[in-house]
């Protein structure tokens, strides 16, 4: 047992290093393997759009007629948007460009307003990228093989950076996925409804034996996946997905454990069960850290575990 967690497995930390190791092997595999076509799609999405942009791009930040009006044509479509943050160095958020131009930019009503639109072009004339577009610091009027140039490596940071974050949430959706289907498998049952302000009581809000809730507040912390128990428990499962060591440490030691924590306070370890199941790049010592809070420890690829202990109460 681990700590005052009924039936729940403790993982030796040779253990834990050997599906450290076979998890870090399969999200490598994965990775390797990831088509090309990811990227391709996000390019291909994002040209045509800086092709357009870069014609109209002197204007836009040297200054001329009709700035506002294309700058406003833009900022209707998240297409639009987009191609204009990446025109930065770095690339700028929606959030940060809001508040460095000091006006609100969501909603048409407010993006439309041509002091609004001013500021936005103020903010972007300072902090245009000057190695992709650099005839802007000098205040000439770009050639054709510049503004391909410039369509050409915008829109490929546009589609890495898109690359990037599909990754990030890919482990996690993954292995949640794959929770919800051993769970569905064995069958249990996803509940129809989940309380409005989630789990509070277990007397009052708790899901069925057998049946279980997902992306719900367990007391004031968000739970991926609750499951009530034959035994009357609450396993309450964070799923996480890492792709470095580095940043398992933030999924786990400060995401996971500190949820565990917060439901073990507000529930106690008779009723709750805190647990994570893991996929991609995790540090074994930080799991190992982690399952000292106490929680249970599950690795996406052997969900046999996490099967043995749902049904050993059977």
């Amino acid at each position: 047992m681990s700590g005052d967690l009924v039936g729940v497995r403790v993982w030796t930390a040779d253990e834990i290093a050997v599906d450290a190791a076979q998890a870090r092997q399969e999200f490598r595999a994965r990775r390797l393997g990831e088509p090309m076509a990811r990227y391709l799609e996000s390019f291909d999405a994002a040209y045509p759009g800086l092709v357009r942009l870069m014609d109209d791009v002197d204007a836009l930040l040297v200054g001329g007629p009709g700035a506002k009006a294309r700058i406003a044509e833009l900022w209707r479509t998240d297409a639009g948007r987009t191609a204009f943050r990446y025109l930065g160095a770095p690339p700028i958020s929606e959030d940060d460009l809001e508040t460095l131009a000091e006006a609100r930019l969501t909603g048409a009503e407010n993006a439309m307003k041509p002091e609004a639109m001013e500021r936005l072009l103020v903010v972007m004339r300072l902090i245009a990228d000057p190695r992709r577009f650099p005839w802007l610091a000098t205040g000439q009027k770009s050639s054709p093989s510049e503004r391909s140039s410039g369509a050409l490596a915008t829109a490929a940071l546009i589609a890495s950076q898109r690359v990037q974050t599909l990754r990030r949430g890919d482990e996690k959706v993954a292995v949640e996925g794959a929770v919800k289907g051993l769970l569905i498998g064995i069958g249990w049952q996803q509940a129809a409804s989940k309380p409005m302000r989630g789990v509070q009581i277990l007397a009052n809000d708790a899901p069925a034996v057998r049946t279980f809730l997902t992306q719900t507040n367990l007391g004031s912390d968000n739970a991926d996946v609750i499951v009530r128990l034959d035994d009357g428990r609450l396993l309450a499962i964070e799923c996480k997905g890492s792709n470095s060591e580095i940043n398992s440490r933030k999924r786990l030691n400060k995401e996971a454990v500190q949820n565990a924590r917060a439901w073990l306070s507000h529930f106690g370890s008779r009723q709750v069960v805190p647990a994570v199941a893991l996929q991609g790049v995790f540090n074994p010592r930080y799991v190992v850290e982690a399952q000292g809070t106490p929680m249970a420890v599950f690795w996406g690829h052997r969900l046999t575990d996490l099967r043995e202990f749902l049904l050993r109460g059977a």
